[in-house]
Formats: C-alpha cells, sequence, structure tokens
C-alpha cells in the first residue's frame, strides 16, 4: 500500500476514498500522471493496444491500492473495541492471579 489511510477519508456516496490532506491530494496527483503519461505516450505512438492495457493495468493497481486504505481505515475503527485494557482499577489478586507461572522483573 502506497497511501497512508490517515491522508484519506471513505466516500459518504459510493465506493472509494477523498483527499483531506496536502499529503492525500499529492498521492492523488502521482497517481493521475502514473496513468495518463504513459497512456498518452502510447496513443501518440498509435500503440491503441498497449495504451489500454496500461491504463487496464494502472486501474487496477490503483483499485487494489484504494481497497487497501479502505481496509485498513475500517480495522482502525473496527481495532479499537478488541483491545483489551488493563488499569490500576482492577485489584482483585485472585483474578489475575495464576497457578502455573511465577512471573517477575528481570532488571
Amino acid at each position: 500500500m502506497f497511501g497512508n489511510p490517515e491522508w484519506f477519508r471513505e466516500k459518504r456516496i459510493g465506493w472509494g476514498v477523498v483527499p483531506t490532506a496536502w499529503q492525500g491530494w499529492g498521492y492523488t496527483a502521482v497517481w493521475t500522471l502514473v496513468m495518463a503519461c504513459p497512456f498518452m505516450a502510447l496513443l501518440a505512438r498509435q500503440q491503441v493496444a498497449e495504451s489500454l492495457v496500461w491504463l487496464a493495468a494502472s486501474m487496477g493497481a490503483l483499485l487494489l491500492d484504494v481497497r487497501q486504505i479502505l481496509k485498513a481505515k475500517r480495522r482502525t475503527v473496527d481495532d479499537a473495541a478488541d483491545v483489551l485494557y488493563i488499569g490500576d482499577e482492577e485489584t482483585d489478586a485472585d483474578r489475575l492471579a495464576t497457578r502455573n507461572y511465577d512471573l517477575s522483573l528481570r532488571r
């Protein structure tokens, strides 16, 4: 994945991401150039089939990257509920004790 999930937000309508930071806009501009420049160069050389193959391959790579960004954004939201926090408020020593292990700190 090339794009950082913090640079984007999910679209409200449809599928995809929208840039929210300048890095996200730069990422979008670079992807546009990476897709458009070779496509236009191949068209200028009258290589229509190759230009369409390039466009399809680069669109596929972009879709995979957007999918990974969306997956990472959703994972950070969903994982917050799965985290177990052990705080100072739990003082029930019997519940935290183990019979099988003797835990100590090395110094």
